[in-house]
């Protein structure tokens, strides 16, 4: 195959599905600490004593380059190369995400104070500006390639995980009448996992075919790359978590509810509920990563692209590196929340979420999410709920999917639906978790 080490390491991350998560889910009055993930406010006056998550994961990814058929891609007879439509564009984009939470315990100090402690792991990957043509072209094989001049412009991939260990804080700042606020916070302790990024700058990239010697076909480039990774590259050490680089993050949170029913039933309590929060304010510290930037200007042929073990080695021994530094700061994906439920009546209910990314995602090493709006018809009691979210996400467009919570189980995706009815899917995700509910004993 004709494909750089750079693209191949691009290209893979479009049809990774690793992600904004607990759609449906996380708007039930009963999700609990999954809740508290997106506002920490809703840590207090929640529906339980005690909240036990044993441990729940949530995984999703979305681009806009490749529609798949679902059902073929899960049969295991599926080629990218030849079944995938492509909407190729100068700047496709791609998210990847994946969420898991460890044993979690919610619980109450009083009536107007609660306190949550969650143990987490996250990985977000991100594709933006990333040349369509250029993939589609890297994709083929040699024998199948023509020469070409294209534009790669400025392409930006970043990968970052790492480890939290949270604590939420919730009070009730106002219970009167009809009207009851409450706000929350959560202090993280960061731990640094893996983090790598590589950046273009006014790329251009020329393909010759050699059609006596398909190896000896030759890539012209130009312009100018950044590459990074929190592990010693050039010692050939493997990446590994880093628990000597750590950070800080804070999320905020505040629920207004207009409550016109009874303030200490079983079952719900409000007629509408507005709430917003802002989330992962902060930075993570690799003070090992190794960042390098190399001018492109040059040319190699298709065996040195094949005999390269690894993409900083291959750059290293081809291009001209113009500066190197060590030590770096990854921000978190920093986002506002908002929420609003409205009570139809007893059991049914109306919710319109958003996620919206607070992070200029062309800036370098930008970790951030993808920009969503959801609308979720939901059944809730005490024991069971079900929810039939209506997405729409910023690369993959508009998808369904539904979920339910059965006591201490709860399972569901916010596009199974629309993966299982259309041969044009560009995102996927699902989420399953399960806990230990101890409920509040009212009237």
């Amino acid at each position: 195959m004709k494909k750089t080490l750079l693209v191949g390491c691009l290209l893979g991350s479009f049809f990774t599905t690793k992600a904004q998560s607990y759609f449906g889910f996380r708007d039930d009055s009963y999700a609990g600490i999954q809740s508290v993930l997106f506002n920490p406010s809703a840590v207090v006056d929640s529906k339980y004593k005690i909240d036990i998550t044993l441990f729940s994961v949530g995984s999703s990814g979305q681009n806009d380059l490749y529609g798949v058929q679902f059902t073929d891609v899960v049969s295991g007879d599926f080629d990218f190369d030849t079944q995938a439509s492509k909407t190729i564009k100068n700047n496709n984009r791609g998210n990847a995400n994946v969420d898991i939470l460890g044993p979690s315990v919610l619980f109450n100090i009083t009536p107007q104070h609660s306190v949550a402690l969650f143990s987490r792991v996250r990985s977000i990957t991100n594709l933006i500006d990333i040349n369509g043509e250029l993939i589609d072209e890297l994709e083929k094989d040699i024998d199948d390639s023509n020469s070409f001049l294209i534009t790669g412009g400025n392409p930006n991939a970043v990968s970052n995980s790492w480890a939290e260990i949270g604590a939420s804080y919730g009070t009730i700042l106002l219970d009167r009448d009809e009207h009851f606020v409450k706000a929350g916070i959560t202090l993280k302790y960061l731990m640094a996992g893996i983090n790598g990024y590589i950046q273009g700058k006014d790329l251009r990239i020329a393909f010759t075919k050699s059609e006596l010697n398909p190896e000896q076909s030759t890539f012209y480039s130009t312009g100018n790359l950044t590459t990074s990774a929190s592990y010693d590259y050039e010692n050939d050490e493997d990446p590994t978590f880093d628990t000597t680089s750590a950070g800080l993050g804070i999320d905020l949170g505040f629920t207004y509810e207009y409550r016109t029913n009874c303030h200490t039933c079983q079952g719900n309590r409000y007629k509408f509920k507005a709430a917003a929060s802002i989330t992962d304010i902060g930075k993570i510290n690799y003070k090992n990563a190794i960042e390098n930037t190399y001018n492109l200007t040059g040319q190699v042929t298709q065996e040195d692209i094949d005999n390269a073990d690894d993409i900083f080695e291959f750059f290293d021994n081809y291009y001209t590196k113009t500066s190197t530094r060590k030590g770096i700061k990854a921000n978190l994906p920093t986002a506002l929340h908002t929420n609003f439920d409205w009570n139809i009546n007893n059991k049914f209910y109306l919710n319109l979420s958003s996620d919206f990314s607070l992070v200029n995602v062309k800036k370098l090493n930008a970790t951030a999410i993808t920009n969503s709006a959801s609308l979720t018809p939901r059944f809730e009691i005490r024991q069971f709920s079900f929810y039939i979210p209506l997405t729409w996400m910023e690369y993959s467009g508009t998808q369904v999917g539904t979920g339910f919570r059965a006591g201490p189980l709860f399972i569901g995706s916010g596009s199974i639906v629309s993966n299982l009815l259309s041969n044009n899917s560009k995102a996927t995700d699902v989420y399953v978790g399960l806990k230990i509910p101890v409920y509040q004993n009212y009237k």
